[in-house]
């Protein structure tokens, strides 16, 4: 990455906080509203025959349709061990507190959509982490312990900021080892910088950041975000019963609206 110096440096000032314990999973001024538009795609932007039409128009100019299309990138499973997920930038936020949401213990695959075609090829679209393979019928958002709900909005999703261009899921017991490590490691984020930009480049037709590392009792799986730093609301989907079979991170990249089949 270009800017891997800048990332090194405000990995270690907020490290240092997480470290304390101060760092906790924030909306950052902003909150998302229920998922609209782009709800239908959760599922089906990971399905191999999925082709749609979106309008890569700037404002003020005509329409341009466009195809788009995803490529499913299959990371690898997310290992948890605690009943806790957690999604967050782990290279500056890896105390930030899991989902309030009871998650199943196991291995968990973790794939991502990778957006193709003519609109922001290569990035990456959502990120999830299937926890059962019944479909879900709800989608709610996820919201980290301690979270305060707006009372006039209380459907309203926070979101977890993203200042190195890259998320994660993890167990919070493989944050707390990650965090133990670093403090008698100070070169241990370089080193998974460096792993996770090769692992990315080697990846057909990405150019991202793909690592998988093993963390305490359970794991870190880590990729690149959408179109960078930002702000993103993860989800919850609920099978028919009112189980929790999928987390999904969506980063943001298309304006759904816009999409059409």
């Amino acid at each position: 990455m270009a800017r891997r110096g800048a990332t090194i440096f405000v990995l270690i000032v907020s490290l240092l906080h997480g470290l304390a314990g101060e760092v906790a999973a924030t909306d950052a001024g902003q909150a998302f509203g229920p998922a609209g538009a782009q709800v239908q795609f959760f599922d089906r932007a990971f399905s191999p025959d999925f082709v749609a039409t979106a309008d890569d128009s700037l404002p003020g100019e005509a329409p341009r349709p466009v195809k788009i299309f995803f490529r499913v990138s299959e990371l690898g499973h997310l290992v948890v061990v605690s009943g806790k997920v957690v999604a967050a930038d782990i290279f500056v936020s890896l105390g930030s507190p899991p989902f309030d949401v009871a998650i199943p213990n196991g291995r968990f695959p973790v794939r991502l959509a990778v957006l193709q075609g003519s609109m922001g090829r290569g990035r990456v679209t959502f990120a999830r982490v299937d926890l059962s393979d019944v479909p879900a019928v709800r989608w709610a958002p996820a919201y980290p312990e301690g979270h305060r709900r707006d009372v006039e909005n209380p459907n309203e999703a926070a979101g977890y900021e993203v200042s190195s261009g890259l998320g994660a899921f993890f167990d919070p017991e493989a944050g707390k080892a990650a965090l133990a490590a670093i403090e008698t490691n100070d070169d241990l984020l370089e080193a998974w910088l460096d792993e996770g930009q090769i692992r990315g480049m080697r990846e057909k037709g990405s150019s991202g950041f793909r690592l998988v590392k093993d963390s305490g009792p359970a794991n870190i799986v880590v990729f690149d975000t959408g179109w960078g730093d930002g702000t993103y609301a993860t989800w919850v989907g609920y099978d028919a019963a009112g189980n929790p079979v999928t987390l999904l991170t969506d980063f943001d990249v298309l304006d759904w609206s816009k999409v059409t089949e």
